[in-house]
């Protein structure tokens, strides 16, 4: 993956943007979108592909304000603020479930569903559309304007950048620059599920159906991870990170008094994944980050507050002194890493 870090040229960030847009980040954002987009055709059979499209561009524009905005707020209280993980995992959580809904209903599996889809009350609806009730402009700009919040490895380096720049000017058009750079890619989404016809068109949304629930159950998985929520679907589905062993406390060494745990990072793998640590002494976790790819480049431990980008050379060290027992999970900010992969508390010492 791309390296953030140093002082980045804007034409950089927009070519960062571009390379998100075609990754693991349309995934979330892109997801959503076609989901929306296609509830939104169905909904509205007599429109033009023009009328079709204007709520991509209201999207969009929701995401260019908010990113804009967002990241300048994020570089004025520079180390003051930071990004909740459990907040993004259940924000992440409700729009996966959402996307799952919108997915059914699209493929039409569960008739029913319809019932249940989320609707803005009609005193509400009224004010923000046009006199046809149709247009859905502040809609589509409220939902481009929450993407800011998506769990993508890209956004969130980029955030965690800006935070440390501590420059509110530079963390706008950062932010806004980066959100320009994936603007072409999500336009065509639009472009596509608005100008399609006939038996194509049938076939696309047909496509987007199963793509939707698809993206919809690994976004899912990805909210537990960063909500820290102890439930996973690495059963069901299949593992962008490599299995690596160890959950025995071989992984872990006393030195002077403090826990280290060595780990490396290898595109989106952890090896190892698992240790065993004892309560009320300090960690030291070292990580060896330089192999690390997309969002892997970011470890979350929501539990203990960790949301850190791991350097390009050398090791990245992160310090924590469990306070209970239990299970202290990690994952890559997007939960794509090796699933399982977490820290085992345990109250006193095991014997040898």
């Amino acid at each position: 993956g791309l390296t953030i870090g140093g002082n980045m040229s804007y034409w950089f960030i927009f070519g960062i943007g571009i390379v998100a847009a075609f990754s693991t980040c349309m995934a979330v954002t892109g997801g959503l979108l076609l989901a929306v987009a296609a509830r939104y055709a169905e909904d509205n059979p007599t429109l033009t592909p023009e009328q079709k499209f204007v709520p991509h561009v209201w999207f969009n524009a929701g995401r260019l304000i908010s990113y804009g905005v967002l990241g300048g707020v994020v570089g004025a209280l520079g180390s003051i603020v930071s990004f909740s993980g459990a907040a993004t995992g259940y924000l992440t959580i409700l729009a996966s479930a959402v996307m799952i809904l919108l997915g059914f209903q699209i493929l039409g599996i569960f008739p029913f569903l319809k019932h249940f889809y989320p609707r803005m009350p009609k005193a509400i609806a009224h004010r923000f559309a046009d006199p046809s009730g149709k247009s859905g402009r502040m809609g589509a700009l409220l939902l481009g304007a929450t993407t800011f919040f998506m769990p993508c490895g890209f956004t969130q380096a980029l955030q965690l950048y800006v935070l440390s720049a501590g420059d509110p000017v530079r963390g706008a058009l950062t932010m806004f620059v980066f959100a320009l750079g994936t603007a072409p890619a999500l336009l065509s989404v639009g472009a596509i599920s608005s100008w399609t016809k006939g038996a194509v068109r049938e076939r696309f949304f047909r496509f987007a159906g199963v793509l939707v629930v698809l993206l919809g159950i690994l976004g899912f998985r990805a909210g537990t991870v960063l909500a820290g929520v102890n439930f996973d679907l690495a059963a069901f589905l299949p593992s962008s990170g490599s299995a690596a062993p160890g959950n025995n406390a071989t992984n872990v060494e006393f030195v002077d008094g403090v826990q280290v745990a060595r780990m490396t990072v290898k595109g989106y793998g952890y090896s190892p994944n698992r240790f065993t640590v004892v309560k009320g002494v300090p960690v030291e976790w070292r990580i060896d980050g330089a192999a690390a790819a997309g969002c892997a480049q970011i470890i979350t431990a929501p539990s203990i507050r960790v949301n850190e980008f791991l350097k390009s050379a050398g090791e990245t060290i992160i310090r924590f002194t469990p306070e209970k027992a239990g299970r202290i999970a990690f994952n890559c900010s997007m939960g794509m890493a090796t699933p399982n992969s977490a820290f085992t508390v345990i109250a006193a010492e095991p014997l040898n």
